[in-house]
């Protein structure tokens, strides 16, 4: 144990004395965490509409109101010709045209059923359906109250849909990407820290000294794995904190499972690390397969898009990917409160993962003694 300490004390000094590599530790996670959560976000609260009202009547005057007052909508003034309108949404500047016709309010008032035109700028396509959905929804809860004022009751039973949104009653965004966001920075920092440190120690020559001394390969391993564990774990005390402080993330469940089940990922992000280090030769070469391993990572965890949405290719890989059970074993801790008997399926699965990659990490590498 005394030379692991040493192994480790020496790798704490080479990282705090270099002041880059410092900030990155220290500084970068907490603004990365800032950004992100803010940055990641995907709901649509500010749609620009333009309305093309022929009509000018006051109820067409209301449908303006009640868009407004949604608080989803603002309104942008656009010419009556519908081509001229739809040039707007070539440079970009619409989201929507509702275009109301003529008679609408007659229409209204001899009981028909008026019909209003809504073109969606499609080229967000997921802007686009929560778009038309805010749309029909106003537009449906407008039409009935506004024909129970006017006395077109309709006599037939009618059926009231309440909701109950459980786990994150307030819809709130932030609460449910703020995990995600925080289990991406501990694998950037594990994978990418590690596997930059050790190849440094290649370029510079100081590997081959290390690999004469008669220290021995897991000594090494450990030496090199923990001191970045122990950075990676204090970032995600820190991050859990300005969750909490800066963000107010209310957490349903237990720290200390968050804590535990945060430790067994490290080590299997540290694994990939020290294992991408062992087959790049300089620090280029590193950074390029870290970056490429840190986006397949990501993009495969169901952190932005749910899993049962992926191909089915792409569902087989995201049942060999460790994020993917992190991400969504401390969501369910977060914002459910799940106990250990909820997660400990992906916990051990986390833990098989880290084994697995570390085994291979031993097997790989070659130290000369």
């Amino acid at each position: 144990m005394r030379i692991i300490f040493a192994i480790i004390k020496k790798e704490m000094l080479q990282v705090f004395r270099n002041r880059i590599l410092t900030m990155i530790v220290l500084v970068a996670p907490i603004i990365q965490l800032a950004v992100l959560v803010f940055a990641a976000n995907f709901e649509v609260k500010s749609v620009n509409v333009g309305i093309i009202d022929r009509d000018g009547s006051p109820l067409s005057a209301e449908i303006k109101n009640t868009l407004v007052s949604s608080g989803y909508f603002i309104l942008k003034p656009v010419e009556k010709s519908h081509k001229a309108a739809l040039k707007e949404f070539e440079y970009d500047k619409l989201d929507a045209i509702i275009e109301i016709p003529n008679n609408f309010e007659a229409q209204a008032l001899r009981g028909e059923t008026p019909i209003i035109s809504v073109s969606i700028n499609a080229i967000n396509s997921m802007k686009a359906g929560v778009a038309a959905s805010y749309i029909g929804q106003s537009m449906a809860i407008f039409g009935v109250r506004k024909a129970e004022s006017m006395g077109f009751v309709d006599p037939s039973p009618k059926f009231e849909v309440t909701y109950s949104q459980w786990y994150n009653p307030d819809l709130d965004y932030k609460s449910f990407m703020l995990p995600g966001i925080l289990c991406v920075l501990i694998t950037v920092i594990g994978i990418l820290l590690t596997s930059l440190n050790i190849v440094r120690e290649k370029e510079v020559g100081t590997i081959e000294q290390l690999n004469v001394t008669p220290i021995t390969k897991i000594q090494f391993i450990l030496g090199k794995l923990i001191p970045f564990g122990i950075i990676g774990f204090a970032q995600l005390v820190a991050g859990l904190f300005l969750s909490v402080f800066m963000f107010g993330l209310d957490i349903q469940g237990s720290i200390g499972l968050i804590l535990l089940l945060g430790t067994a990922y490290l080590f299997a992000v540290l694994g990939i690390g020290f294992l991408i280090s062992t087959i790049s030769e300089n620090q280029a070469q590193a950074m390029f397969v870290t970056l490429f391993s840190m986006f397949l990572l990501t993009l495969l965890s169901g952190l932005f898009t749910p899993i049962e949405s992926m191909a089915d290719w792409a569902q087989t890989i995201t049942k060999f990917n460790p994020t993917t059970y992190i991400i969504e074993s401390i969501r369910m801790v977060v914002l459910k409160g799940s106990g250990f008997a909820e997660v400990k399926n992906n916990l051990y699965i986390i833990i098989g993962f880290a084994v697995a990659i570390n085994t291979l990490v031993v097997l790989r590498y070659r130290k000369i003694n």
